[in-house]
């Protein structure tokens, strides 16, 4: 026969009764068809011949019938497909006469196979004809690859990745766990990623469970509730200090204004020695008054400049820079003192002897030129511990050497983040394959340079680099393979973190 149709799969729903289902194309055995039920929960049954059904029509070009022994449920899906076996059965005899009907079921079977194999290629996932997958090969290991996924890199190539898994809300015990997910210590508030497959078992906080080891830590806020609590107390400290000063400025018979610019100085010279007076400087101005109106003008410590209920001498203490800093009505400067002892912005400042004097009146000494951090003219020439100073052309010249920060940074689930703002210089010991990117840069319009010194593992381990890290080529190097091998890579950002561009400084320096 010829072969006009490409026919070689048919689907039913079923219903609970009918049990005869007709296909509409050529098989030569009953066994060149698969029957499969699929449950209305996605599960896939193969069904066995003669156990689960009966096939008529073998060898009929318009097709048979499958009798089922059990009608297919509603809801359930049976697909009857042809599976033409990868065989040629064909013998040709020299001088015979040609077997014409023969040699056509051979043709047949062959465009089935060809049929066959073109209907599952239909089904799998590839590139359209225009796109291009440089490599779509993997060399990863089963070890390395398990509970991993698909996925692909930065150049678009095909790649092993981590994944988080599901979260399954607050850790019980006599729970099934498995790798990737994600339970919360209710003991302590931290979030934990399973790593390996339990049953769970003990008790609370995981650090110290039995099963430690299975867990892996993802978000500390332990940590956090530790930090809260310091700010908490140190608030407390401050309502002592501006409890204080307001006692002070009414021993004195100072008014309180007078009370309140005490109060201010005192609070700049103890943010220079760590002590909680800074709070009390926000607060000072109004200390004769309440304390409640010190609580509105000062903002507590931050990392950032608070950005909402502001007013012009709204005080705020920077944990980034360690420094107070006053609100002057458009942005946070710098506090310093003026002539008389008073607080102000740092860019108003002329005189500080006047502020010498107001901390020697609350039992601080300090000289002027302790004080004022622009007494210094000579810095990298003969006078050491001084603040840095430029000239008239804002350019610094620092003479001899100078020393930078040097950091050593770990991963963790495969992932390491380089904070720029800790050093300059950083080094990895790679005891994972990893990923690696970079926080904190330089704001955009400056510059952040850095060092990074890659050691490698007893075992080669890989490294990928983020997306926004760019090396010549569009091509990362190859890292060096061998043990305690070193390679060197130097980097700058000048867009904020948008853009890393990297370069190979040395390899394979052990």
């Amino acid at each position: 026969m010829t072969v006009t149709s490409t026919n070689q799969k048919v689907q039913f729903n079923g219903n609970g009764s009918t049990t005869v289902f007709a296909y509409n194309f050529k098989i030569f055995a009953s066994s060149d068809l698969s029957v499969i039920l699929r449950s209305a929960a996605g599960t896939e049954t193969v069904q066995q011949l003669t156990t689960n059904y009966t096939v008529s029509g073998v060898g009929e070009a318009s097709g048979g019938n499958v009798t089922m022994g059990t009608a297919p449920a509603s809801g359930t899906t049976l697909t009857i497909l042809r599976v033409q076996p990868n065989l040629q059965g064909l013998d040709l005899v020299p001088n015979d006469p040609f077997p014409a009907g023969s040699m056509e079921d051979a043709l047949d079977k062959l465009t089935f196979m060809v049929q066959t194999h073109d209907e599952e290629i239909g089904r799998s996932i590839k590139a359209s004809k225009t796109n291009v997958i440089a490599d779509s090969e993997f060399t990863v290991s089963a070890t390395d690859r398990a509970n991993k996924l698909f996925s692909f890199d930065s150049s678009g190539n095909l790649s092993i990745a981590q994944e988080l898994g599901t979260y399954r809300g607050d850790w019980a015990t006599s729970t099934a766990y498995a790798v990737r997910d994600l339970a919360k210590d209710t003991s302590t508030g931290n979030i934990f990623i399973c790593v390996t497959a339990h049953t769970s078992s003990g008790s609370q906080p995981l650090t110290t469970n039995t099963d430690s080891a299975k867990w892996a830590l993802i978000v500390d806020a332990a940590s956090a509730t530790t930090s809260a609590t310091a700010a908490a107390t140190s608030a407390t400290a401050a309502a002592s200090s501006a409890t204080a000063a307001a006692s002070s400025a009414t021993t004195s018979g100072n008014s309180a204004t007078a009370a309140a610019s005490s109060a201010t100085a005192a609070a700049s010279s103890a943010t220079a020695a760590g002590s909680s007076a800074t709070a009390a400087a926000s607060s000072a101005t109004s200390a004769a008054s309440s304390l409640s109106t010190f609580q509105s003008q000062y903002h507590g410590a931050a990392s950032s400049d608070p950005s909402s209920n502001l007013s012009t001498g709204d005080l705020y203490f920077n944990t980034s820079s360690n420094s107070l800093k006053v609100y002057n009505g458009s942005a946070w400067v710098a506090a310093a003192f003026d002539t008389s002892g008073a607080l102000v912005a740092a860019n108003n400042l002329s005189d500080v002897a006047s502020a010498a004097t107001a901390l020697t009146n609350l039992g601080v000494t300090a000289t002027a030129a302790e004080v004022n951090y622009n007494d210094i003219t000579t810095l990298g020439l003969s006078q050491a511990s001084k603040v840095v100073t430029a000239d008239s052309n804002g350019v610094i010249t620092l003479d001899n050497g100078f020393s930078e920060e040097y950091a050593a940074v770990t991963s963790s689930s495969n992932a390491v983040s380089i904070n720029l703002r800790t050093a300059n210089n950083f080094s990895h010991t790679l005891t994972e394959n990893t990923t690696i990117s970079f926080a904190n840069p330089a704001a955009s319009g400056k510059v952040s340079a850095f060092t990074l010194k890659v050691i490698q593992d007893s075992s080669a381990r890989s490294i990928t680099w983020h997306s926004s890290i760019k090396w010549a080529g569009d091509t990362a190097p190859t890292l060096s393979t061998g043990s305690g091998e070193v390679d060197v890579f130097c980097g700058y950002t000048v867009d904020g973190g948008t853009n890393y561009y990297m370069f190979t400084a040395g390899q394979v320096m052990s």
